[in-house]
């Protein structure tokens, strides 16, 4: 009787593992098979609204622990005659988790043909070569409320960079969806947090410059705040300026040669598509950036005197520590300075 018993239970419950499987399976083939027709869905509707979406082949793998939609062959472009941007990389995976279907993390290991037309001038085509490139991407009443990319070991050729190739360790960007809302007093509502993140990077054609050849390491973060343009693209980003559109630095560091720089502020754009604002911000080791300047020839030997001495007395007045001082980072009129020193010209954007 027990072994009648026994073996009834072990019959029952392999049925119901049984039933479990089948069902696991036809559930993931369900979702394998939603997700394959939502791309299609997304590809067609970004065509509508202008832009290129193009794949060869598109399969959904990942059977029995994930979800992984392939694409080969990928070509996504901006919309308009001239795309500002376009990009193109051999092969794209998704990895699709089948319990949590918000969270979708790419990776495109291959490297990557990114073309760019900025303010009307010829297009500029690169290529990436990345050890390893990720993006993830979190989803929120089916928008995206957080994307993070993550690059490592990065090589980047062609275009504008004309002298051998520029490489990195890390690239990161992390976005953030910002809060709905009214205005908050003299505030705009944040539309979205951002953070960049630069690690060691190398690019020769940097070697006559002020600040040498190497980065070692640079980092942001800061709200854009505004309101949301109806027009996307260049003209978007103007009418997102016009209505008074600013980004709030909260936090920046930039380790470049003689340049150790932290700062935090407010930026904007002005009527030529250039950077434009007031950060205030510490600045160490001044006497390397001087003679930085000196030695790429923006500064006289008598205006490199002259910039020792300001600065010297700025240190002294303000208790700087270590050669550290606090000085105004001022970009105004296509110029960038950082007290009495300009260290940049700024280029448009677009």
């Amino acid at each position: 009787m027990l072994k009648s018993s026994s073996t009834l239970r072990y019959a029952v419950l392999s049925v119901v593992v049984l039933l479990a499987i089948i069902a696991y399976t036809v559930y993931w083939f369900a979702l394998a098979g939603k997700i394959e027709r939502g791309i299609a869905a997304w590809a067609e509707a970004r065509r509508a609204e202008g832009m290129v979406v193009k794949y060869d082949t598109l399969e959904v793998t990942g059977f029995p622990l994930r979800v992984q939609p392939q694409a080969a062959n990928v070509h996504i472009t901006a919309p308009g005659q001239h795309p500002m941007w376009g990009w193109r990389s051999a092969l794209l995976t998704g990895n699709i988790l089948p319990y949590n279907l918000n969270h979708i993390v790419f990776n495109a290991p291959q490297p990557q043909e990114i073309s760019l037309q900025i303010n009307g001038s010829p297009r500029e085509q690169y290529v990436l070569a990345p050890q390893s490139a990720f993006a993830s991407v979190a989803l929120k009443q089916d928008m995206a409320d957080r994307l993070d990319v993550d690059i490592r070991d990065g090589t980047l050729r062609g275009g504008n960079i004309k002298t051998g190739a520029l490489t990195f360790e890390r690239a990161q960007l992390h976005l953030r969806a910002g809060a709905d809302g009214a205005p908050q007093g003299l505030h705009n509502p944040a539309l979205f947090d951002i953070s960049l993140k630069l690690e060691n990077m190398d690019y020769p054609g940097f070697a006559g410059s002020a600040l040498g050849p190497h980065l070692s390491h640079m980092a942001a973060t800061a709200s854009i705040e505004g309101t949301w343009p109806a027009e996307k693209g260049a003209a978007g980003v103007r009418q997102w300026r016009d209505a008074g559109g600013v980004a709030q630095i909260r936090a920046m560091e930039l380790d470049w040669g003689p340049l150790k720089l932290k700062a935090a502020g407010t930026l904007a754009l002005d009527d030529k598509d250039r950077m434009i604002g007031s950060l205030t911000s510490k600045l160490a080791v001044y006497e390397g950036l001087i003679k930085g300047l000196q030695d790429a020839g923006q500064l006289k030997k008598d205006e490199a005197g002259a910039a020792r001495i300001g600065l010297g007395i700025i240190a002294i007045a303000s208790g700087g520590k270590d050669g550290e001082l606090s000085l105004p980072l001022v970009l105004q009129d296509g110029e960038m300075f950082v007290g009495p020193l300009r260290i940049a010209k700024l280029k448009p954007l677009f």
